[in-house]
C-alpha cells in the first residue's frame, strides 16, 4: 500500500529509505506530472530574482548610457546622427566605450575602438570576444531611433519579461529533466543488477525523478545565492547518481517491520 504522496518528496527525498523503497515498489505511473509542478514551483523564486534584477538594471544602470544615444536615422538604408563623429556611448563609471556611430567610414570594427557595438553607414556590428555578427541595414527605408524610444522598450520589457520567459524556461527545463530521466533509469537497471533486485523501468524512472528532485533543490538555491564553481555540473550529476543507488539500494532492502527478530536457541542443561 502506498505510505507517502508527492508532498512529501522535497523533503524526505534528502534521507528516506522508506520513502525510495514506497516510491520504487507501491507508486504507479513515472512521476513526469510531479516533475512539472515541482520545476514550475522551482522557477518562481528564479522569475521573482530575474524580474527584480532586470528592473533594477532599467531604473538604475541602463538610463545613464541610454542618455548618451542621439538620434539615429535611417533613410533609404543610410544611417545619419547630428552629432560629430564618430561618436562614443561609454560606461559612466568606467569610461568604457560600449559603442561607437561612425557613418565616415574612419572606424570598420567595434575592436578598432575597443567597443562592443559599431554602427557604421549601412551596418550594424557587434562584437565580443567570441563572435562578431554584422547586421544590413540596406533594408531599412525609414527608421528614427532615440534614446526614448529605447527606454520605452526597456520599460514595456520589464514589464512582460517574466510572462514571456516563465514558460519558455519551463518547458525547456522539463524536456531537458524528462532526458536525465530517462538516461539515468536506463543506469538505475545497473544499479538494480547488483542490489540484485528487479525492478520494472517505470519503478525506476519514478526512482529517477525522486532522486533528481535534492539535486533541483540545491540547483535552485545556489542560482538564488549566485553560487557557482567549475565542475558544478559534474557535481549535481554525481549527487543524482547517489541518490539513485540508494534508492534502488532501499528497495532492495526489507522494512523494518518485515524484517524477523532471530534469537538464538537457548541450551537447556
Amino acid at each position: 500500500m502506498k505510505k507517502y504522496s508527492i508532498i512529501h518528496l522535497p523533503v524526505l527525498s534528502f534521507y528516506s529509505k522508506d520513502l525510495y523503497r514506497d516510491v520504487g515498489l507501491n507508486w504507479k505511473g513515472i512521476c513526469f506530472g510531479y516533475l512539472l509542478l515541482f520545476l514550475a514551483i522551482c522557477w518562481i523564486p528564479m522569475m521573482v530574482k530575474i524580474h527584480t534584477g532586470f528592473s533594477a538594471f532599467v531604473q538604475n544602470d541602463a538610463p545613464p548610457v541610454i542618455d548618451q544615444v542621439p538620434e539615429i536615422t535611417i533613410t533609404d538604408g543610410r544611417v545619419s546622427i547630428a552629432e560629430p563623429q564618430p561618436y562614443f556611448i561609454r560606461e559612466p563609471d568606467s569610461n568604457q566605450v560600449i559603442a561607437v556611430i561612425d557613418t565616415t567610414g574612419n572606424i570598420n570594427s567595434p575592436s578598432d575602438a575597443n567597443a562592443f557595438f559599431l554602427l557604421t553607414e549601412n551596418m550594424m556590428i557587434t562584437q565580443t570576444e567570441f563572435e562578431t555578427r554584422t547586421i544590413d541595414l540596406s533594408q531599412f527605408d525609414n527608421l528614427s531611433i532615440s534614446g526614448d524610444d529605447i527606454m520605452g522598450f526597456l520599460n514595456s520589457l520589464r514589464k512582460y519579461l517574466v510572462i514571456i520567459l516563465y514558460p519558455l524556461a519551463l518547458l525547456s527545463s522539463y524536456v531537458y529533466r524528462i532526458i536525465q530521466a530517462l538516461i539515468y533509469a536506463a543506469i538505475g537497471l545497473i544499479f538494480a543488477s547488483t542490489c540484485k533486485i528487479t525492478l520494472s523501468y517505470g519503478a525506476l524512472l519514478r526512482l529517477a525523478v525522486a532522486a533528481m528532485t535534492p539535486c533541483m533543490i540545491i540547483r535552485t538555491v545556489f542560482a538564488l545565492a549566485g553560487v557557482d564553481f567549475r565542475f558544478i555540473s559534474m557535481l549535481y550529476i554525481l549527487i543524482i547518481l547517489a541518490y539513485l543507488y540508494f534508492s534502488v539500494y532501499s528497495c532492495s532492502q526489507k522494512p523494518p517491520e518485515e524484517q524477523v527478530l532471530q534469537v538464538p536457541e537457548q541450551t537447556q542443561i
